[in-house]
């Protein structure tokens, strides 16, 4: 009896294994078969990682990382969220761009080129290395758009301004919170001890913690701020040397060193290299972000990643308009004209920053490669005007060819204003020699580390050598936009401080068409008096060259007549050509 039951039991677990195999084995083939149908059934799934990823493209980043990471099915998130070939896709193209290694991307599922995840290997191992990459974009122009929102509409979101209850928000200024908690302890204390405690000493400790609270109050309206000191740069900015980028996510207070931050971990991301620019020259119109941005370093970051991304027209020229707020100076008017109680003033390229060497030279070279970008070359421009406030950099300037790229600006774009206009601001102050420095001198020294094995011609040759071109381009603007009484102002002073050097007075008379010009803006811009100064100081000491020596008055006579004479050649012939009638031209 006892084997039969054994038998029995033994014929049944077979009976059930076999019918529990028959039934996963048709579960399989049915979820092969849903799966099939739905694939027949839904198209989207058939796409392909290239056109998934375009279609991807089409959105916001924000928006197409919100579509991967919250999958529509799970055969979406099996087809395209979970590979990283999207992913890969959208990190490598518009608007990123980012460069990666492609030996250690196939190797391995690093991201040491990004310092800031080097850390998160769980991370990396479960999202994979271009999840984590584009999530990390993401991350960074989301805090990029909320703090240019908060600059643009006047926030300063801080460590305590969002927060409702009092407990959330921690007291920095003083101790007063603890006093009061005690004073209220110890009252509570007295209550449960003695319960004949007068009224009035109650009204008295409740008049007392009344005026606690008001004066809580007053602190809390006191917001903690962050001192520019050297140990807030080590703690909160980057280490350079290293390439270790600091803390990410600082309040607007401290938004330089996050977008410093940004951009040194993603040194090679030309996408986030741009973005951070855009919304840097809205920080740095405050004073005192600026001096945060120049000693965190930032002029070294611009320039490296003008080097590094030598073809993009778009960063070079957000990288000028960074630069043209980094040299702003503290304090002073954007633009002055240069005066030598500016010597011993600090630059940009001295704080905090090791690429003074070769700082202007990248610029200038950028210049020379995008002559035909006429929004570039406008903002290099204007980047010069204020980079020439500095003696020592302004030396180097010149020296290093800055009055031919200006002049090659105004000659490359003749019809552009906003071009002319910068250019003709810029020549203003390179134009004007500098006063020789003691060899040993701070400001002689740097002039000598950023020129030396580039150029060994003085400032005065390089002036010299270009004056006439120069001069030229001038006279060329003053007529090509008469109608525009800022590009006519610059372009006086910029005549004025050419006739400062007796040596120039010659060539100032004998330029077609200079003279008639400064007299012409005498007589019809009456009301500008920078305007009305510069020429009629320019045309004084012309006239005083010419009244010390009769046989110059002579040729100066005769070459306006001959000017003039030439200009009614040409107006005939613009006639002929355009076939008018005789007594028109003769009119």
């Amino acid at each position: 009896y006892q084997s039969a039951i054994e038998r029995l039991t033994r014929d049944m677990d077979s009976d059930s294994s076999m019918s529990s195999s028959k039934s996963l084995q048709k579960s399989s083939r049915r979820s092969k078969n849903e799966k099939h149908e739905l694939s027949q059934t839904t198209p989207l799934y058939n796409v392909g990682v290239d056109v998934m990823a375009k279609i991807l493209s089409y959105l916001e980043p924000i928006e197409a990382n919100r579509v991967l990471s919250e999958p529509l099915s799970k055969t979406f998130r099996e087809t395209f969220s979970m590979p990283q070939d999207v992913w890969k896709i959208l990190c490598l193209s518009e608007p990123f761009y980012a460069m990666v290694d492609k030996k250690r991307a196939d190797s391995d599922d690093s991201i040491s080129s990004f310092p800031i995840f080097n850390n998160n290997a769980e991370l990396r191992h479960v999202l994979g290395r271009y999840r984590l990459l584009y999530s990390s974009f993401v991350r960074c122009l989301s805090y990029l758009d909320r703090i240019k929102d908060d600059a643009l509409h006047g926030r300063t979101p801080g460590l305590q301004e969002n927060s409702e209850n009092e407990f959330d928000q921690p007291q920095f200024q003083g101790n007063s919170s603890l006093e009061r908690f005690f004073a209220r302890a110890r009252d509570v204390t007295r209550r449960e001890s003695d319960s004949d405690i007068s009224s009035s000493s109650m009204s008295s400790q409740q008049s007392k913690d009344n005026a606690q609270e008001n004066s809580d109050s007053k602190t809390k309206a006191k917001r903690p701020k962050y001192a520019p000191s050297k140990l807030t740069r080590t703690l909160l900015g980057p280490a350079h040397q290293s390439g270790i980028a600091g803390s990410v996510d600082l309040p607007r207070s401290c938004a330089v060193y996050s977008i410093v931050n940004w951009m040194v971990a993603f040194a090679d991301v030309a996408g986030i290299q741009m973005m951070c620019m855009h919304v840097l020259p809205i920080l740095l119109e405050d004073e005192q972000q600026r001096t945060t941005a120049q000693n965190a370093g930032l002029t070294d970051i611009v320039l490296r990643a003008m080097v590094l991304f030598p073809d993009n027209a778009q960063l070079h020229t957000s990288a000028f308009h960074t630069l043209v707020l980094l040299a702003r100076p503290i304090g002073g008017k954007e633009g002055m004209i240069f005066y030598r109680a500016m010597v011993n003033a600090s630059g940009i390229f001295n704080i905090g920053s090791s690429t003074g060497k070769s700082g202007i030279a990248i610029m200038l070279d950028s210049m020379k490669r995008f002559s035909t970008n006429e929004k570039l070359q406008a903002m290099s421009c204007w980047s010069m005007v204020n980079i020439a406030l500095i003696q020592s950099q302004k030396v180097a300037l010149v020296r290093l060819g800055g009055i031919s790229a200006a002049g090659n600006a105004m000659m490359q774009h003749p019809s552009s204003p906003e071009v002319q206009f910068r250019a003709l601001f810029a020549l203003i102050n390179l134009v004007i020699p500098s006063e020789n420095l003691p060899e040993n001198s701070l400001e002689a020294v740097a002039i000598r580390e950023q020129v030396d094995g580039v150029n060994q011609n003085s400032e005065i040759d390089m002036l010299d050598e270009s004056v006439e071109y120069i001069t030229n381009l001038v006279v060329d603007a003053m007529k090509n936009f008469c109608s525009n009484a800022a590009i006519l102002n610059r372009a006086l002073l910029v005549l004025h401080n050419l006739s400062l050097n007796d040596k120039y007075h010659n060539v100032l008379l004998w330029t077609p068409n200079c003279y008639q010009m400064i007299e012409w803006c005498i007589e019809n811009y009456k009301q500008d008096k920078v305007l009305q100064s510069s020429a009629r100081g320019t045309l004084q000491r012309l006239q005083e060259k010419l009244s010390n020596d009769e046989s110059l008055q002579l040729k100066f006579r005769e070459s306006i007549r001959a000017q003039q004479q030439s200009m009614v050649d040409s107006v005939m012939l613009e006639n002929l050509e355009r076939g008018q009638p005789d007594d028109n031209m003769n009119t």
